[in-house]
């Protein structure tokens, strides 16, 4: 670590790990602050050791499945009736939602809608509502239900939220739980910026007790932790059935704005290998669809549909799946619409579409396993 400084010069070159606040050092690896040498030399913001494992560590970790050891956790929870803060994803909420998981959480449960800005055209009253509806059908009762945006430098609420959290914990832990990719670790380490730690323990990442699960504990005081959970598997969502490498670019990271493709019966829209709209009859429809805006969407003949995925695998295209190589390989939905009404078919993990008309079939392909279905409005 540099020399010790006085005056002014010491105020101009006391760095800070921009994540927790501790003045960044490199000569003590088992104290606050601390980063490999090679990073001190940096003028770059940096984040210390922990704070750089708080952020990156799932980042290779497969999302546990709600089994016996992700219920541990949740059983200790409950058992001290700990504050459970839910992350769920603006944009894809009802993949957010683990359909079973009700009876395993605690009665202090605070709802945190994440990913606020990646949804513009929908109002927080409409997002709240949503969300309402969605926790009412799987009997998931909780206190409270706040919005915020924690990805890019862009928190929103942050402030309230700690505060929240502080006033709702009563002095007890805190777990951190939602499905993989609602950007649950990005609002801890957002949070951590409000967060002060006045005791003698550290940021550790270790298996949780009794069980093989990584988990972070940050200590809020000498008796209670933040516990920062692997985000769940949700069995309906696209994401937890293709490549990480693939999965990325499903996961919108900017504002999601709506596009629109007419068909007519006898057409598809096509999105990689890994789903599939036909429009077998009906009259001509507008579909204004929802997607992470960097994903290709193309419109064909339905003729040449069967045909159009080795098209894109002599393209090297970086979007497929390993997981399929025919349409035969996929399941599919039929949908018959009879009502006029503004109808939204919802894929899992991966957006949605909006239309409108009547006496239409519809038919979908998408990979096994992957929720599709079909609203109105």
């Amino acid at each position: 670590m540099a020399d010790k400084l006085n005056g002014v010069t010491a105020q101009i070159r006391v760095r800070r790990c921009y994540g927790c606040g501790a003045i960044l050092q490199d000569q003590y690896p088992d104290e606050k602050g601390y980063i490999p040498p090679e990073k001190f030399q940096s003028e770059d913001e940096n984040l210390c050791q922990r704070c750089y494992k708080l952020r990156h560590y799932s980042t290779y970790k497969e999302a546990p499945s709600l089994n016996n050891e992700y219920l541990t956790i949740l059983n200790d929870a409950k058992k001290n009736n700990d504050l459970i803060v839910y992350v769920i994803n603006a944009f894809t909420m009802d993949s957010s939602i683990i359909s079973n998981i009700s009876s395993y959480l605690s009665d202090n449960v605070l709802i945190v809608i994440n990913k606020r800005d990646i949804v513009p055209y929908i109002a927080d009253s409409r997002l709240i509502a949503r969300c309402e509806e969605l926790l009412a059908a799987n009997n998931i009762k909780v206190k409270d239900i706040i919005l915020t945006s924690s990805a890019n430098n862009n928190s929103v609420n942050i402030g309230e939220i700690f505060d929240k959290i502080e006033k709702m914990r009563d002095g007890k832990s805190v777990y951190f739980i939602g499905v993989n990719q609602v950007g649950k670790s990005s609002l801890v380490n957002s949070l951590l910026k409000q967060y002060k730690n006045n005791t003698n323990k550290m940021i550790t990442t270790s298996p949780y007790p009794n069980t093989t699960l990584d988990v972070i504990s940050i200590p809020l005081d000498n008796f209670s932790y933040i516990y920062d959970t692997p985000g769940i598997e949700n069995p309906d969502s696209l994401i937890s059935h293709i490549e990480p490498t693939i999965s990325r670019f499903l996961l919108p990271r900017d504002k999601i704005k709506a596009k629109t493709e007419v068909l007519k019966a006898g057409q598809s829209l096509v999105i990689s290998n890994f789903f599939r709209l036909d429009l077998l009859d009906g009259k001509k429809v507008d579909f204004t669809y929802y997607l992470a805006p960097d994903l290709p969407i193309y419109k064909i003949n339905l003729a040449k549909a069967d045909n159009y995925l080795n098209e894109l695998k002599n393209e090297n295209n970086s979007y497929l799946t390993s997981k399929i190589n025919s349409y035969s390989d996929m399941s599919t939905s039929t949908f018959n619409v009879s009502s006029n009404k503004i109808n939204k078919l919802k894929i899992f993990g991966l957006g949605y579409f909006e239309f409108k008309g009547e006496g239409l079939t519809i038919q979908t392909y998408t990979l096994n396993g992957v929720k599709v279905t079909l609203e109105n409005e």
